[in-house]
């Protein structure tokens, strides 16, 4: 119901008139704290690249901040991982750090960090192997 709630109003790009200006700033306000360590992951295609996100909270989340930025709203899909092993990522650029949060077999909450040679190769490895990270990566090595 809340994400309903939230994109109310919202027209895709091909039916906007153009000479419209919309203001998009704080339109949505998520209220919601997110847990990173529970896990029922969401899949989504953003800019022609399968993501996937930890949770349902985390993925309304990230859907309320795009909507502010007059972007238009992510739709979950199903299992989209079988389009990323075709994906050809740079072999340089940038160093990333994503975030992994889990749960272990005990109920623990752990997390680990890796570093990545570029944006694309986190997104890659997230996708084949089903593991969201959370939040933007850093720049640079994980410390």
């Amino acid at each position: 119901m809340v994400l309903l709630l939230i994109y109310e109003g919202f027209q895709p790009a091909s039916q906007r008139n153009s000479t419209l200006v919309r203001d998009c700033s704080n339109r949505c306000t998520w209220r919601a704290r997110c847990s990173p360590y529970y896990k029922s992951l969401v899949w989504t295609i953003v800019n022609g690249v399968c993501r996937v996100y930890q949770n349902g909270c985390i993925f309304g989340s990230e859907n309320c901040m795009r909507v502010n930025q007059c972007l238009e709203p992510m739709v979950a899909v199903d299992r989209c991982s079988s389009q990323c092993a075709a994906v050809t990522c740079p072999t340089t650029g940038p160093q990333v750090c994503g975030w992994f949060p889990y749960v272990d077999a005990n109920g623990n909450n752990k997390e680990r960090q890796l570093t990545f040679t570029n944006r694309c190769l986190l997104n890659v490895y997230s996708c084949l192997s089903g593991e969201a990270y959370v939040g933007e990566p850093t720049q640079g090595p994980c410390q």
